[in-house]
């Protein structure tokens, strides 16, 4: 339920506390993925606490969200849930993305890398920064000089009909649509390779696209100054994502 009371336990002093963006249409999408990372997160934050997704489908009605965002949050002493607007519209899709590096580096040694925790700060402020460049979204590469993520979304590139991406250990969350595209490329007959890529690789890409729970699939632009050019791959992916979640309007 709802607090309507915060207390003001470790989630408010010190970020211990993890959370999750879940896009319901007529039913939430990606459910099961979210709850199991979300109490995963607790788990290696040491909060002895378990969302179930009956909680959650409760919360939904209450909340009477629909074709909406579902944000939880959760700390030792608090479940809070609240909704927003999705705001990504069909201009955007249509638009593209472009994206800015951040020169901040991602470390890929630290477990808080791999939680969706309270600590984000970081992330929005870069973010932030890249959006005032006049870019979208802001992209990391490691203490290693690889690329790691973007700031809310992960990264996926095309070379000669091959689609690559980062691994986990190169620092990035790993996404739930992150995993979606690792599966559903190989069932669609796509080869698809994890690995460590500089940005100079990234660069010179076919086609690049980025991820997130409610974006979905955003197709790639232009890296800085550098524009990239549309791909059949990434349409085909799009469109098979995008056929996925109509089955979750009812």
């Amino acid at each position: 339920m709802i607090e309507e009371k915060i207390s003001l336990d470790s989630g408010f002093f010190f970020g211990k506390g993890a959370f999750e963006t879940i896009l319901v249409k007529e039913k939430p999408v990606f459910l099961e993925e979210h709850i199991k990372r979300l109490n995963s997160g607790l788990g290696t934050l040491g909060i002895n606490k378990t969302i179930t997704e009956e909680e959650v489908y409760t919360e939904i009605e209450n909340l009477h969200c629909r074709n909406c965002v579902l944000k939880i949050m959760v700390s030792e002493k608090n479940t809070i849930f609240t909704t927003r607007e999705v705001t990504y519209k069909p201009s955007d899709y249509e638009q593209g993305f472009s994206i800015g590096l951040s020169e901040v580096r991602r470390n890929a040694h630290a477990n808080l890398t791999y939680v969706k925790s309270f600590n984000y700060v970081e992330n929005i402020i870069e973010r932030d920064k890249i959006i005032s460049r006049g870019h979208n979204e802001a992209l990391f590469l490691n203490t290693e000089g690889f690329i790691s993520e973007g700031a809310v979304s992960n990264i996926f590139f095309i070379e000669n009909g091959v689609i690559f991406t980062p691994k986990v250990k190169c620092g990035l969350l790993p996404g739930i649509i992150r995993e979606f595209v690792l599966r559903s490329s190989l069932d669609m007959g796509f080869k698809i390779q994890e690995g460590e890529f500089t940005l100079d690789r990234l660069m010179e890409a076919q086609g690049v696209f980025i991820t997130n729970s409610i974006m979905g699939i955003m197709k790639v632009v232009k890296i800085e100054d550098k524009v990239i050019n549309e791909n059949s791959v990434v349409s085909e992916i799009k469109g098979y994502y995008d056929r996925y979640v109509e089955s979750y309007k009812g």
